[in-house]
């Protein structure tokens, strides 16, 4: 199989399968969900976590030059050729 085939082909299948586990969780945290099988069982907890409310910081802090940086990364986009349209979402990954 060619690689951009390949990496076309699970980018899809992954984006399929976060999809699906995204349905299932918001299942478990149902009230009454069946939370066990034969095999495997599913816990839900709660956790609290901080977040940093940067938009909270005084507008000269903001846009001060020494308080930021400037980041490049890769990225690879994917898109099928024969069906592609303006608007279409395209697979992308960024690593």
């Amino acid at each position: 199989m060619d690689p951009v085939d390949e990496f076309a082909r699970l980018k899809a299948e992954i984006k399929r399968l976060q999809d699906r586990a995204e349905v299932l969780r918001e299942g478990f945290l149902r009230p009454g969900a069946r939370l066990r099988s034969n095999r495997f069982e599913v816990t839900v907890k709660r956790q609290k976590r901080r977040v940093f409310q940067k938009e909270r910081l005084p507008q000269a802090v903001l846009s001060d030059p020494r308080y930021w940086e400037e980041r490049e990364s890769e990225v690879v986009i994917c898109h099928e050729i024969t069906t592609f349209r303006a608007g279409d979402p395209d697979i992308v990954l960024v690593e």
